[in-house]
């Protein structure tokens, strides 16, 4: 009796096994990013800097993301030694949509339109 608890048991947990496998391998495909698919329309910048005179070097950075009509994202992380801070911002026709930029969102931003 003992032996066929023991066997179920073992059957049990190498199908659980299998299907964690087949699940992992069927979305283990859906959730990479091809940086290669993204459009030649699409303008990219990464600019590092640092916001803070007395503190450490080029943590921070701006991420400028532009459609061919100068439209689209900035996207800004301010670090330092005791947090992180991500600040997400639209942009229209090269310059911010209602909203104040930066001046180091401002040089991504005409760096981005340059190439």
């Amino acid at each position: 009796m003992i032996f066929v608890l023991l066997f179920v048991s073992i059957c049990n947990l190498l199908g659980l096994s299998y299907l964690t496998y087949i699940v992992y391998k069927k979305n283990s495909y859906k959730n990479k990013v091809a940086i290669n698919n993204i459009p030649a329309s699409v303008k990219i910048n990464l600019n590092r800097f640092n916001p803070f005179d007395d503190l450490g070097g080029d943590q921070s950075f701006v991420l400028c993301l532009l459609d061919q009509n100068n439209s689209g994202v900035v996207v800004t992380s301010l670090h330092n030694r005791d947090n992180t801070r991500l600040y997400a911002k639209p942009i229209k026709n090269g310059e911010g949509q209602n909203i104040s930029l930066s001046k180091e969102e401002k040089s991504a931003i005409f760096k981005t339109i340059k190439g």
